[in-house]
């Protein structure tokens, strides 16, 4: 739940399922750079807005479908490279008063470290734009050739305006107060966990006759140190289910209850995964003057190693991997991998919505009313980014579009593993879902 208390100038964020609430106030300052800022550029963005013609009855009122597309180019000596372009096929009715009439809130400070000069241009009119009822949004990056894009699709179902009690926004009682945002989603992620430990037949869906189904329980770590553990657990999980293989998410348990969970749970496999070692190292002369041609502080290069085992409950493992991941801090493609990656899968677990985390903190798209989104990773406040007026999980791409990958590369700015996790990640998923295949070829 999450309540907008304007007259208040904050926002409220609840989960009833961790009894726990966050205070985000809408004015909360960007965090200190640690570096340098770099050098400004430019970034040209173009919005295209096209009527397509169509209307239809939609609660009443008369929808029209609207095209747009958002293309970024970063001219040279832009310290952010990325180039992106995102496209929206969306169904829109006019603004409820009370939604056209709320003031705006405070635009976020630009992110640390980088400070291009987004110059907008639009093409077509941008009143087209209302409440948006039904959406596809398609993100691609232009500079990335082995990039899937990525699209999200959200659709209203029911539509009222409604007067409501005004004790509706406020706190409710008996509920626990976090510190922070940070704090809030461990309460969260933990309430999840929590859920999936306990979880019997029923927390999974039903598992279709000749299929196989793979578990992926939570990451353990043998390093010293800190990894969002669940979120990595969720990024094998992603690679799986963009193969179309059956995957479910377990709890962290010792491997005698894990053998028996799987079986009440209908699962063939197990991906068990550890981090073996995350280490840092200085950057060499040619990595130092690639950054400087970039435009990049020097930041430490990050080294993360995975081991992964597939193995059927009680039995020897059938895939044994030692998978590594290197991020030598030149361009940003991977923080905007990650970045992707976590507004459209991470939160399909944990279900924080209406959070903003450290590859989130993007400028908010108020053009096209979709706001900010949650993500993985350490939570920071949301800042001024604007919030979904609906159930909607597209904004993530759109804000990409307009802030690009800085805001992540910034955030990361410190020993951040993130992204040498992700290269690793993604090496070991390779295996994993061909040793999956083929065991699948063998069972029918």
């Amino acid at each position: 739940m999450l309540i907008k208390q304007r007259d208040q100038k904050r926002s409220i964020q609840i989960s009833r399922a961790a009894n726990t609430y966050v205070i985000v106030p809408d004015d909360v300052p960007a965090a200190a750079a640690t570096a340098a800022p770099r050098p400004p550029g430019v970034v040209n963005v173009t919005m295209s807005f096209v009527d397509l013609g169509e209307r239809k009855d939609a609660f009443g009122q008369t929808a029209r479908r609207v095209r747009t597309v958002i293309q970024r180019e970063p001219q040279p000596g832009a310290c952010d490279q990325s180039k992106l372009l995102t496209e929206t096929d969306a169904w829109y009715i006019d603004m409820p008063k009370v939604l056209a009439a709320a003031p705006e809130m405070a635009k976020p400070a630009a992110p640390s470290g980088c400070l291009d000069e987004i110059k907008t241009a639009e093409r077509g009119d941008s009143h087209l734009i209302g409440f948006p009822i039904s959406y596809r949004t398609k993100l691609t990056d232009l500079g990335d050739k082995d990039w899937q894009p990525s699209e999200s699709v959200m659709e209203i179902t029911e539509f009222e305006v409604l007067k409501l009690d005004a004790a509706l926004f406020e706190i409710p009682p008996g509920i626990t107060a976090a510190a922070d945002p940070r704090e809030f989603t461990k309460a969260v992620s933990d309430a999840n966990e929590s859920k999936l430990a306990r979880g019997g037949a029923d927390a999974a869906p039903a598992k279709k006759p000749g299929t196989l189904r793979v578990g992926v329980p939570e990451f353990g770590n043998k390093t010293t140190q800190t990894a969002d553990t669940r979120a990595l657990r969720a990024r094998i999980i992603s690679e799986l289910e963009q193969q179309k293989i059956d995957v479910i998410p377990m709890a962290a348990a010792p491997q005698a209850e894990l053998d028996a969970k799987a079986k009440e749970l209908g699962v063939d496999y197990l991906v068990i995964a550890e981090i073996a070692e995350l280490k840092t190292s200085k950057p060499g002369g040619l990595t130092r003057v690639m950054k400087a041609t970039a435009k990049e502080e020097a930041r430490d290069i990050t080294e993360a190693k995975l081991n992964v085992q597939l193995v059927a409950p009680g039995s020897k493992p059938r895939l044994t991997k030692s998978s590594s991941g290197k991020d030598g801090g030149v361009g940003l493609k991977t923080g905007l991998k990650v970045a992707k990656f976590a507004g459209s899968v991470y939160l399909k677990f944990y279900m924080g919505g209406m959070m903003a985390g450290q590859m989130s903190a993007f400028s908010s798209l108020q053009t096209l009313n979709m706001g900010g989104m949650g993500s993985m990773g350490s939570m920071m406040p949301m800042g001024g980014g604007s919030v979904d007026r609906t159930a909607g999980a597209a904004s993530f791409v759109m804000q990409q579009v307009m802030a690009g990958a800085a805001a992540g590369a910034a955030a990361q700015s410190g020993p951040s593993y993130e992204a040498a996790l992700e290269n690793a990640i993604e090496d070991a998923s390779k295996e994993i879902v061909e040793s999956v295949k083929k065991a699948t070829l063998v069972k029918k």
